[in-house]
C-alpha cells in the first residue's frame, strides 16, 4: 500500500543538523518508531510531499532550508518580562527554575478566544530583575537532513483520523495564540 493521506505510517528516521554527516539531532529506530497520520500537518509539508507515494521497505532522505522547517530567526520572538510578572501566581520554590539557558513552560491566555496554551520559552538573560526569553524553536534558521524508512503502512482508523484533525486544529489555535501574545509583547 502507498502513503496516501489518511494513512497511518509508521516510520523510523534520523534527523541532522545541516547534511548527512552532520550532527545527529535526534533518531528513531524500529523499537522506538513514529506513527503518523498523513496529511494533516504532523511533519514539515515539504516532508510530507517527499514520502508521499512511498511503500513500506522504501527508505527517504531529504534537506530542509529554514524555510522549509523552523524558519529564519525572528526577533520579534524574543521577548523581556520583569521576573516577578513570570512568577505571578506560582509558588516561591518557582524563581529557581528561572536561570539563563533553561527552557520554560509560559502559559498564555488568548483573550479572543478564552483558550489558554503553554509555549516553551528559552532563558537567554536576566538583567536587574529582566528576563529576557526567546520564543523562537530551537532549531530556528537551521538547515537540516532527514532519512528513514517506512516500516509499515495501512489505512488509519476513523478514530485515528479524528485524533489527527483535532491536533491539527489545536496547533491552528497555538499559532494565532503565538501571534497574538507576541503582538501583546
Amino acid at each position: 500500500m502507498q502513503i496516501t493521506k489518511d494513512t497511518l505510517v509508521r516510520l523510523t528516521y534520523t534527523l541532522r543538523y545541516d547534511k548527512a554527516d552532520g550532527d545527529i539531532i535526534e533518531s528513531f529506530d524500529e523499537k522506538k518508531a513514529l506513527d503518523i497520520v498523513m496529511g494533516h500537518g504532523v511533519l514539515f509539508p515539504v516532508l510530507e510531499e517527499k514520502i508521499m507515494g512511498l511503500k513500506a521497505g522504501d527508505t527517504f532522505s531529504l534537506n530542509l532550508t529554514p524555510q522549509e522547517a523552523y524558519g529564519e530567526y525572528d526577533e520579534e520572538k524574543v521577548v523581556r518580562r520583569p521576573k516577578v510578572e513570570l512568577l505571578e501566581g506560582l509558588p516561591e520554590e518557582a524563581a529557581e527554575n528561572i536561570f539563563e539557558g533553561n527552557i520554560l513552560q509560559i502559559v498564555v491566555d488568548n483573550e479572543e478566544t478564552h483558550e489558554t496554551m503553554v509555549m516553551n520559552a528559552m532563558v537567554v538573560e536576566i538583567k536587574d530583575d529582566i528576563v529576557t526569553l526567546d520564543f523562537n524553536h530551537p532549531l530556528t534558521g537551521e538547515n537540516l537532513f532527514f532519512e528513514g524508512k517506512i516500516l509499515s503502512v495501512r489505512p488509519a482508523t476513523a478514530e485515528e483520523i479524528k485524533a489527527a484533525e483535532e491536533d491539527e486544529d489545536d496547533d491552528d489555535i497555538q499559532d494565532e495564540d503565538i501571534e497574538d501574545d507576541q503582538a501583546e509583547a
